[in-house]
């Protein structure tokens, strides 16, 4: 029979099936026992699929890696609470600079030796001849205020130019003279003669250190002064008051001089230094404004001057000042702080210092109390249109600092919730958005710990906390980097099998990017080292 077209034998039949059966069982025997291929060799660090150990940790435990996280930051912050904050000196953590120098330079490093062993055995001394004895209410000095006054650029006269600029300062010193409660805390005055029942309770406080107790004199002889600026004004005798003064005023270094000297020359020694003596005897700030005050900064400018009289007027004008230019763009005054607030027996120096910090804190809540608020109104700008005031006391330094610090944070409140909102536009995560904001305010107080705690630093300056705007920054771009490159995943198939793998390739792409910028960012920092200021090399090493 002729075959048709497309059939086959019942020969050719068993031929193709023996061929194709076995082939069969050769693949189901492979797929029910498949061979383990390696794709990566296995390290400390990756498995044998190459995915990252530490990335896996993560996608299997997410909640407890994120618990733990939170509760490591939460505990480091309040161990920095309790190590730090509640031990620091008047509750201040910040380190208040009081001399910046290279740390490194051996002439620094002399000079504060000798400054540290000068300051323990003076108190030393002062202990053993104080020992048993009664110091008097208020005749140390505990404290100053000390104001800085600045002319406006628009008042070309400085400021003893007007009326109103000197009234302006004074109403800085006003603050604390014109308030009864000063009193319980100023520096007496001890070199006040009284009477022999007198008690300290008699004694008034000691003047201001400050050009304003010439301008309110409690008396004012025109004319007498007018007679010392003449004599003064005689080309020479500025010369002559200067070599003769010293024996013939204060009686001092006598056998120094020449055995011919004019009689005349002593005796106008004499007289001028008398009539510079009784003007300057009622400089105390009792008075009023003195009606010609132009006057008064004339005769600044001649006893500039002055060798033996120059310490009345030199504290409280610039260096630009003089009898050819009488403009003073600048002023400073000191204000005395007194202690102890009442008779105190000597004790040991660990009962002294007790006492000192327990008046430091008394002083201290008085004065923000009743004082602080007059202080920074007067130092506004908008307060006085001719001058500028500036402050400063030790007492409060610490409370201004972290004043001042809490209203810029306050300012730059905005520009966080600018990144958290930048951060949810970009993630589309308000959980995100919530996480990356914490973990940036949170490593502030964990690297404050470890800058503190571990290594041992104990210079914080104030300039550190503006480390926060640096975390921000870099924070916020690295989860920018890190979730560009995870929505960049998804155009990679061979990488979607699974979360672990996803997430490494994710981990392995913005590392070096993210490792590089923290890496030249860190060197910035720490290129601070090499300067000698402290507070910049602590912010460095923080930052």
């Amino acid at each position: 029979m002729p075959k048709e077209k497309g059939s086959i034998s019942p020969k050719e039949a068993v031929d193709v099936e023996e061929a194709v059966v076995p082939a069969n069982d050769e693949e189901q025997s492979e797929e029910s026992n498949p061979k383990p291929t390696l794709t990566h060799q296995p390290s400390f660090f990756t498995d044998n699929r190459g995915n990252l150990k530490v990335v896996n940790l993560v996608v299997r435990r997410p909640c407890t890696i994120f618990t733990f996280i939170i509760v490591l930051c939460i505990v480091l912050s309040f161990l920095l609470q309790i190590i730090v904050f509640r031990a620091a000196e008047n509750g201040n953590p910040f380190t208040v600079p009081e001399n910046e120098f290279d740390v490194s330079d051996e002439r620094s490093i002399q000079y504060d030796s000798l400054r540290l062993a000068q300051e323990e055995v003076e108190e030393a001394r002062k202990l053993k001849e104080r020992a048993g004895q009664v110091t008097p209410k208020q005749s140390e000095l505990a404290d100053i205020m000390y104001w800085v006054f600045e002319a406006q650029p628009s008042n070309a006269a400085g400021v003893f130019g007007s009326r109103e600029s000197i009234e302006a300062m004074k109403d800085g010193f006003d603050i604390f003279l014109e308030d009864s409660g000063f009193r319980d805390f100023c520096l007496f005055d001890y070199q006040q003669q009284l009477g022999p029942n007198a008690t300290s309770d008699d004694r008034e406080c000691r003047a201001p250190l400050s050009p304003l107790t010439m301008y309110y004199a409690s008396s004012w002889d025109s004319e007498k002064v007018a007679a010392v600026i003449d004599n003064l004004k005689v080309p020479g005798n500025i010369e002559k008051f200067n070599t003769l003064a010293l024996c013939y005023v204060q009686q001092l270094y006598c056998d120094r001089l020449e055995e011919n000297v004019d009689p005349s020359d002593a005796a106008f020694t004499m007289a001028l230094g008398a009539n510079i003596s009784s003007i300057t005897s009622t400089w105390d700030m009792k008075g009023d404004l003195v009606e010609n005050f132009t006057q008064v900064t004339e005769l600044a400018s001649y006893l500039i001057q002055i060798d033996v009289f120059k310490g009345f007027v030199d504290f409280g004008f610039d260096t630009e000042f003089s009898a050819e230019n009488p403009v003073s763009k600048f002023s400073r005054g000191i204000i005395f702080w007194g202690g102890p607030m009442e008779d105190n027996k000597q004790g040991s120096e660990e009962e002294m210092e007790k006492l000192e910090d327990s008046e430091d804190d008394i002083r201290k809540d008085y004065i923000k109390e009743n004082y602080l608020e007059k202080m920074d109104e007067q130092s506004k700008k908008s307060t006085h249109s001719t001058i500028r005031s500036y402050y400063f006391m030790t007492a409060i330094i610490g409370d201004v600092i972290l004043n001042i610090v809490t209203k810029d944070a306050t300012l730059a409140i905005f520009s966080f919730v600018f990144v958290f909102l930048w951060i949810r536009l970009n993630t589309r995560s308000w959980f995100l958005a919530f996480v990356g904001l914490f973990e940036i305010f949170f490593s502030i107080p964990v690297a404050w710990f470890i800058f503190t705690v571990i290594f041992q630093i104990k210079y914080f300056a104030t300039l550190n906390s503006l480390a926060i705007f640096v975390v921000a920054a870099i924070g916020a771009d690295d989860i920018f980097i890190f979730m560009d490159a995870y929505k960049q995943s998804q155009y990679h198939l061979d990488i979607l099998c699974d979360l672990e793998t996803r997430m490494s390739w994710v981990y392995r792409r913005t590392g070096v990017a993210m490792a590089i910028t923290s890496a030249t960012t860190c060197a910035a920092f720490l290129c601070t080292l090499i300067t000698p200021l402290t507070s910049i090399q602590s912010f460095g090493i923080f930052a």
